[in-house]
């Protein structure tokens, strides 16, 4: 491919996008697109997220216990990162933008608080990686303006010694990169609306508005227009423009001759609408004197004026996010301005006042703000401030998800063996629950709340099922009290280590951080040639002992809660389980098809018991009732609380529910009652355990001497097992052998 043929190509592309997108426009130019789409042009910025979080829309989602939509704003496909559950956040945030919206401008902070590593930053990041795509689309168009001169084609009468003639523009807008002499612009971004003298702008826009209206506009995008109404020019624009407007003797459109509306794009890597403040020292904001920075060829008129452009951090937000990153660590005294900026919108720069249009969010850990509480300052920085909790995840699939998305990280050189993310995620996820508090509920789930382990409770909140060994009813009354159990602790307060603070659920645990460090460390275990779960449970263990650094190790246990040594054992017994029966199957002892058999076959004579019904029966060609043998024999299994005849019923009573929601569809068994097939599959592999254990100790001599010695038959077997669980499950054959030594071990 020829160079000049790259270089053309890039050439009509970036004048294509930069003529389709309208990037440069004069006054009048902006207007006419104004008159078009006046809602474009008429959104204060609160206005603007909200109407970015509209354009993206959502998508079906839960909590645990009830739907939440998720904002699409948060996945990755849209903000270019994601934030994996926290969907009452997001909904908590889009109802604080709808009421800043309707009063014209967020008049308050939005102070995200949680704990270490829950998330807040990466909830930003996705609110600023949306702004940006989304400004690049035209329903997201922003513009600003500058203010434009020449030499070469400027009047006489406005200040410029030049003998050139004068011309026949309209416009300085569009003139030639060369001609132009002084481009100053509003370092604000400050609307061209605001361009049109205050007293005319209510009557252009009643005008607009019954325009849209009489062509079936029906959006209620007219309601809040008085930032529109009322704004207006920055200070160093509001000067230039009167001296603009004198030297022309009131000649408005001669005035508009040196605006070039410009639109812009959101930009965190260019400070353009999205600035992030650490916390530091430095001045957020100041001004500084344009004619000494730059020697830019003004005309007379404007050289006498004491000019003055704003600066910083906040200015360059303007219009935007400003975001302060652990907002609590500042100094107190370096956010005191925010009581005035947050109320009223403006912030008191050396040479003027700056009228702002942002959303402000600031960012804290927990801790931080239990000691701030204390202070004799927090009841006034309260009053400008929304507080959002933002909790750790107490879903394990959610958490399950956040760290598959990191596992690539130690993949590059070391294989993952199936579930050890699932075990990182089960153990993070006991570590942040708390014991529920009979006295907190009335009747009979008091008592079952009562007696949920940490585990159960986990997996109550995972699944929505309750513990498999309750009886129906008592399944019932928690699955109808789920929400209740949730937020049980949603307003607990206590005292830890001598500060008081909010103790709601989520607020201490492990961190998603300290579990990828886990996993890292876990990963450079060179005791395994793969990043295992055995490697976890290792590394776990090593955290468990170092009390200082992880305050929430330093909690008493309390009937199994916080007992981070037993969560180990709790995890590791159910990862046997579930290694186990991946292994058997993979031996292939037992055909699933064969338990899986007597399990439909137990619902057929289910059916006959409820209904009175007779079946078929193949052996003797005749119809039988129902077989009590064989539904005893899977109930034993599973040892039901209830008494037969009421536990097939409520087996009936299921799956006359699920039928009834998911109508035409096939009956899903296998997803009704999990529990009747785990207990036929664990009781397949116990009457087969002695030689399911003979297989397995050949499994382990592969690539060893031993193997050379085993019989043809039986190194086959072996072969076949590690295909077959490296084709089903995803282990190589290093991983299988360590699991499968992991299996017996904890089985002996």
């Amino acid at each position: 491919m020829e160079i000049e043929s790259i270089l053309g190509r890039i050439h009509d592309r970036g004048l294509a996008e930069f003529q389709e997108q309208k990037s440069i426009r004069s006054f009048e130019g902006f207007l006419k697109d104004f008159l078009e789409h006046p809602q474009l042009y008429l959104r204060t910025a609160p206005q603007y997220l909200l109407d970015m979080f509209d354009h993206y829309g959502k998508r079906p989602a839960s909590r645990i216990g009830q739907d939440a939509p998720r904002f699409r704003v948060f996945d990755s496909e849209v903000s270019g990162t994601t934030l994996i559950g926290q969907e009452r956040v997001q909904n908590e945030f889009y109802s604080f933008l709808s009421g800043f919206a309707k009063k014209d401008r967020a008049e308050k902070m939005v102070l995200l608080h949680g704990p270490n590593g829950s998330g807040k930053t990466s909830f930003v990041e996705c609110l600023v990686g949306a702004m940006e795509k989304y400004s690049q689309t035209r329903e997201g168009t922003l513009v600003r303006f500058n203010w434009i001169f020449s030499e070469n084609t400027e009047r006489l009468s406005i200040g410029f010694d030049s003998s050139e003639e004068e011309t026949d523009e309209d416009t300085l807008a569009l003139i030639p990169e060369k001609d132009i002499s002084a481009r100053v612009p509003c370092e604000m971004n400050d609307s061209p609306f605001f361009l049109i003298p205050k007293e005319l702008r209510k009557e252009i826009l009643a005008d607009v508005i019954k325009q849209k209206r009489a062509e079936g506009d029906s959006s209620e995008w007219e309601n809040n227009l008085a930032y529109f109404l009322e704004g207006d020019l920055c200070p160093k624009c509001r000067k230039i423009y009167d001296a603009l407007l004198a030297a022309n003797q009131g000649d408005w459109r001669a005035v508009m001759r040196h605006i070039q509306v410009e639109r812009y794009y959101i930009s965190k890597r260019y400070r353009v609408g999205a600035v992030t403040i650490e916390p530091q020292g430095n001045i957020d904001a100041t001004t500084r004197p344009i004619q000494n920075e730059r020697n830019w060829n003004l005309p007379t008129v404007m050289r006498t004026l004491n000019l003055y452009e704003p600066v910083g951090d906040i200015i360059d937000a303007n219009n935007g996010i400003l975001e302060y990153g652990d907002f609590l660590k500042r100094n107190p005294e370096a956010n005191k301005y925010l009581l005035t900026t947050c109320e009223r919108g403006t912030v008191s720069l050396p040479h003027f006042m700056a009228y702002l249009n942002l959303v402000i969010i600031g960012t804290t850990n927990e801790k931080q703000l239990s000691m701030f509480k204390r202070s004799p300052d927090f009841s006034s920085f309260k009053g400008r401030m929304e507080l959002i909790a933002f909790p750790y995840l107490l879903k394990t699939s959610k958490e399950l998800e956040l760290y598959e998305r990191h596992l690539e990280l130690f993949s590059r050189d070391r294989h993952i063996t199936p579930h050890t993310a699932e075990i990182a995620a089960t153990w993070a996820v006991l570590t942040r629950l708390k014991k529920p508090n009979p006295k907190n509920y009335k009747g009979k789930i008091s008592a079952l709340v009562s007696k949920l382990s940490p585990l159960e409770k986990a997996q109550f909140y995972d699944t929505g099922e309750p513990p498999t060994d309750l009886k129906e009813a008592d399944k019932k009354i928690l699955r109808s009290n789920l929400v209740q159990v949730r937020t049980e602790h949603e307003d607990a307060e206590e005292e830890f280590e001598g500060l008081w603070g909010p103790e709601y659920e989520g607020r201490r645990g492990a961190s998603p951080r300290e579990i990828m460090t886990a996993l890292g460390l876990a990963a450079e275990n060179r005791r395994y040639k793969c990043l295992t779960p055995m490697a976890v449970f290792e590394t776990l263990a090593e955290i468990g002992r170092d009390t200082s650094v992880y305050d929430y190790l330093r909690l008493k246990p309390d009937s199994g809660y916080h007992d981070y040594e037993g969560f180990i054992e709790e995890v590791k017994k159910e990862y046997v389980r579930t290694a186990s029966e991946e292994v058997y199957i993979s031996i292939g002892l037992v055909e699933e098809a064969e338990y899986d058999r007597v399990f439909l076959e137990y619902f057929r004579h289910v059916k006959a018991f409820d209904s009175g019904e007779k079946i078929f029966n193949k052996a003797t060609n005749s119809y039988d009732g129902p077989n009590f043998d064989l539904m005893e024999s899977v109930e034993k299994l599973v040892e039901i609380k209830d008494k037969p005849k009421e536990f097939r019923s409520n087996v009936m009573t299921r799956i006359a529910a699920w039928s009834l929601d998911n109508p035409k569809k096939e009956i899903d068994y296998h997803k009704l009652f999990p529990r009747i097939l785990e207990a036929l599959r664990q009781n397949f592999f116990k009457e087969r355990r002695r030689r399911l254990q003979l297989i397995e100790n050949d499994i382990l001599k592969h690539g060893t001497e031993d193997f050379d010695a085993l019989q043809p038959s039986e190194k086959e077997q072996v072969e076949s097992v590690l295909a077959r669980m490296e084709a089903n499950y995803g282990y190589c054959q290093h991983c299988a052998k360590d699991v499968i030594g992991f299996v017996l071990s904890q089985s002996s």
